[in-house]
């Protein structure tokens, strides 16, 4: 399955935790010995990038100027309000800090700030 959005975290972002309207879908679970549910774990987006690299590849990593940027990939949901979430992230913040982005324009930006080939 692949996911429906990506978003562009700046690193506070990526290395903080995930809101809590995403802690039903993403957050780190504890369960018991009989596979009974226990509590959530508080759980970062770097941490949620790594839990679903199986599904949907790995965090792209790029820096413009000193700033570094994660890209990553989720299935995040209209009706359950996690993609206004994620849009509220990137809320009064300039581009690409916490942007959504489809496919193709996440293609863009990561293939526009790779870093430069060194001449032979």
């Amino acid at each position: 399955m692949k996911g429906n959005i990506f978003i562009c975290l700046n690193r506070a972002t990526y290395k903080g935790l995930i809101p809590k309207e995403l802690e039903g879908k993403y957050a780190r679970k504890v369960y018991d010995e009989e596979g009974e549910f226990v509590k959530l774990l508080p759980t970062t987006f770097e941490e949620v990038a790594s839990d679903n690299r199986i599904k949907f590849g790995s965090v792209i990593q790029f820096k413009i100027g000193t700033r570094k940027y994660f890209v990553i990939e989720l299935d995040c949901s209209w009706l359950g309000g996690e993609v206004s979430t994620l849009l509220d992230l990137g809320s009064k913040l300039n581009y690409p800090n916490n942007c959504l982005m489809t496919n193709s324009e996440a293609m863009e930006l990561i293939n526009s700030n790779k870093p430069k080939e060194e001449p032979l």
